[in-house]
């Protein structure tokens, strides 16, 4: 079974997400067109996590979702950003579960596209 890399670049300038003419080296490096992207700290690289939320869209990397807990016989929402944990090679929530064991998620944004939406989840943290 072959697996299949996926991933969104933000563009810092133009201010939007592409997936097409980029590339990554084995080494990580950023590549549009096959040339080599001298100016790397314009974009940023959000892998995709191989699942999609209840409406199907994809959810990648530092995405902000919503899902819901089910406790002590009550369901309750709580709103997390995904990031990729490397000790164990799987995407969590940060500061909380595998998105694995998560159920009903629904994709709320991200801090690209939506900036004032990830500070008001900052905001809600502290």
């Amino acid at each position: 079974m072959a697996f299949t890399i996926r991933f969104r670049v933000w563009d810092k300038q133009e201010k939007e997400f592409s997936q097409k003419g980029f590339s990554l080296t084995l080494d990580g490096k950023l590549l549009k067109f096959g040339q080599p992207i001298t100016n790397e700290d314009n974009f940023i690289v959000n892998s995709f996590t191989g699942l999609k939320d209840k409406y199907d869209k994809d959810l990648f990397e530092e995405d902000i979702i919503e899902h819901t807990v089910a406790k002590g016989g009550n369901l309750t929402q709580h709103t997390g950003i995904i990031r990729y944990n490397n000790e164990h090679g799987a995407f969590y929530l940060e500061n909380g579960p595998p998105l694995l064991q998560l159920f009903s998620i629904r994709k709320v944004g991200n801090p690209y596209e939506n900036p004032v939406l990830y500070d008001l989840y900052l905001k809600s943290k502290s």
